[in-house]
């Protein structure tokens, strides 16, 4: 538009000049020529500011009216060597930085009428050579369109491939930078799913770190026992509250409602007793990319690998802890367990009880039923045991026929009072024979400590119930003992005599 403006500027002043000047020039046609294309580039600005058309359209929209304009501007100049054909020819060259191929064509074959049709007008064609060269400089403005039109088609091609490559190149960047993000996202996934054993821990930030490389906002994620029909491990991410419920039918998982949301649930990974199931909206499912899922296919079996690693491990630690044949917890557990508590007792200034137990003649009812009846025996034993006691009392197997009770926050006269229901339950109780019947009894033996009244520490608290229970064997068996305290006869003596009593 710029330029259009120079060139009315331009017009107005040759024009007011040379008709001043010059009697040669027809005014009526230079003026008319000149009025047509001010009014041609008016329009086009006003339809710039009020359509908003494109440039391309705009300037075919005056074509023919910048066409007149020339012709009757190259009449009214016509003595002057004919003016309107440098001007024909640098027309198809303008139209041609903003318009398609064939409209430089169009544009071209009326420039090139346009002057045959103005030196017809003038008079001119009235000889051979005349018309021949009117025609030749016709052809070298349809020439001049024609390499315009090859070359900006040359050109709009090239510029079009080079678009399409570097769009390509775009979209391959952003492939491989989204392909880097998800190794990056596994490989973080991988090591943080192999850092631990106890995998309820590390679960929910794998869980986040893949929403964000898959682009699911709230999602969660199962591993499931197919044979038991079990969850064996559930996190969720953009749930307020916590996992979505879920039920298992035969090894399936139904879909699921959360809030005013449809959650859809696909089997990821399914293998041997195994299957990882993933849960999210329907819409962001359908939606996830072939790579998506390759990427939740490869953590998921990472997952499932790592949750069989810690169910093994679950099972690796529990079974370090537990006595097989009577399922209780063993003298390992014992010892970490009374570490435990005796520090609790210090720093609450709580009491702490301990019993020390023992089968009377073990021995002989081995003997006597044998060996498969006595592992039954000691297998209902730590049954009768754990049936007396308190949830938060902890029975173990200290070895052999030997057991023991940790009885927390618990002073030497309840301690008393549990030993002996103990007792009793064990005294009333038949076991199997070597037949099977159950007609066979065992009693039990006690020794029965309390921290801090008969020791200040686990070792000199498992010393006093081991004494105890000495003591009680020795006093006739199938009783309750505690510990013998030796005091001195002579309180303001020195001297060390015994007296043995029995602190309850």
């Amino acid at each position: 538009m710029t330029a259009r403006y120079t060139a009315v500027v331009l017009l107005a002043a040759v024009l007011y000049w040379s008709t001043a000047i010059d009697s040669k020039v027809s005014a009526r046609l230079a003026v008319s020529g000149f009025l047509v294309f001010a009014v041609a580039t008016a329009a086009l600005a006003v339809s710039q500011r009020m359509l908003e058309a494109r440039t391309s359209q705009m300037l075919l929209w005056v074509a023919a009216f910048d066409l007149v304009s020339i012709g009757l501007l190259g009449l009214a100049y016509h003595t002057y060597e004919d003016p309107s054909y440098p001007v024909l020819i640098a027309l198809p060259v303008l139209y041609s930085l903003v318009i398609r191929q064939r409209q430089v064509w169009i544009v071209g074959l009326a420039s090139a009428f346009a002057l045959v049709l103005v030196h017809s007008i003038a008079g001119d064609l009235t000889q051979p050579v005349a018309i021949l060269i009117t025609f030749l400089k016709a052809m070298m403005i349809i020439l001049i369109s024609w390499v315009l039109a090859d070359s900006a088609a040359r050109f709009a091609t090239r510029e079009h491939e080079i678009r399409m490559q570097s769009e390509a190149e775009e979209r391959l960047n952003d492939q491989l930078q989204r392909r880097l993000a998800e190794l990056q996202a596994v490989s973080q996934i991988t090591e943080l799913i192999h850092s631990s054993l106890d995998f309820d821990r590390v679960g929910p930030l794998v869980l986040e770190i893949l929403t964000k490389v898959i682009n699911v906002e709230s999602c969660c994620v199962f591993v499931i026992d197919k044979t038991r029909a079990e969850t064996l491990f559930s996190a969720s991410v953009g749930m307020a509250g916590g996992n979505i419920p879920v039920q298992v039918v035969g090894g399936l998982i139904d879909d699921i409602h959360y809030r005013d949301s449809h959650f859809s649930c696909t089997s990821i990974v399914d293998h041997k007793q195994m299957m990882v199931v993933f849960c999210a909206e329907s819409e962001q499912i359908d939606a996830m990319s072939d790579e998506d899922k390759l990427v939740l296919q490869a953590v998921s079996s990472e997952l499932l690998v790592a949750v069989e690693n810690s169910q093994l491990y679950k099972l690796t630690k529990r079974l370090a802890i537990t006595d097989e044949l009577t399922g209780l917890n063993n003298y390992r557990f014992l010892q970490q367990r009374l570490d435990e508590e005796i520090e609790r007792a210090k720093r609450y200034h709580k009491d702490l009880s301990f019993l020390m137990i023992d089968a009377d003649d073990f021995k002989r009812f081995n003997d006597t039923n044998g060996h498969i009846a006595g592992d039954e025996a000691l297998a209902e034993t730590g049954e009768v045991l754990r049936s007396v006691v308190r949830e938060v009392d902890v029975v173990c197997r200290y070895g052999g026929e030997e057991f023991s009770v940790v009885l927390p926050e618990t002073d030497a006269a309840g301690a008393f009072v549990v030993a002996e229901k103990l007792r009793e339950a064990m005294a009333t109780h038949r076991f199997l024979d070597g037949d099977g019947e159950r007609v066979e009894s065992l009693t039990i033996s006690i020794g029965v400590a309390t921290y801090p009244i008969h020791a200040k520490d686990k070792e000199s608290l498992l010393r006093c119930a081991d004494d105890a229970l000495y003591h009680a064997k020795g006093g006739g068996k199938n009783r309750v003992r505690s510990p013998q305290l030796i005091r001195p006869v002579n309180p303001t003596s020195d001297a060390t005599t015994p007296s043995i009593i029995d602190e309850l």
